[in-house]
């Protein structure tokens, strides 16, 4: 599985109903590879490059990206690693189940 083919199977996971209010931007920035997840009134949305005001946004390599979406790798122990850096971990905290992670 590659960094984007695993961000592919986020926004149809994403319930439209359960998430109604959710307005926001997650941002990928996997080396040369780069990514937004957009999620307006619940409905989720990925695309290439990043767009917009993210409010957060994540860096790893894509092999490491790959590991921690796939649970081979512990996103917590990634970041102690300096292997994924988050820029705001307590809103990351609230997507991580969205995204899969938990």
């Amino acid at each position: 599985m590659t960094a984007r083919e695993f961000l592919e199977t986020v926004p149809p996971k994403v319930d439209a109903e359960e998430n109604k209010d959710l307005n926001t931007a997650l941002h990928f920035d996997l080396e040369d590879e780069q990514y937004t997840i957009t999620v307006k009134d619940g409905v989720a949305e990925l695309s290439d490059g990043l767009n917009g005001e993210s409010e957060v946004t994540l860096k790893a390599s894509p092999e490491n990206f790959v590991k921690i979406a796939s649970g081979d790798m512990n996103p917590m122990t990634a970041m102690m690693f300096g292997k994924l850096k988050v820029s705001n971990p307590g809103a990351m905290m609230k997507y991580a189940k969205l995204l899969g992670f938990m």
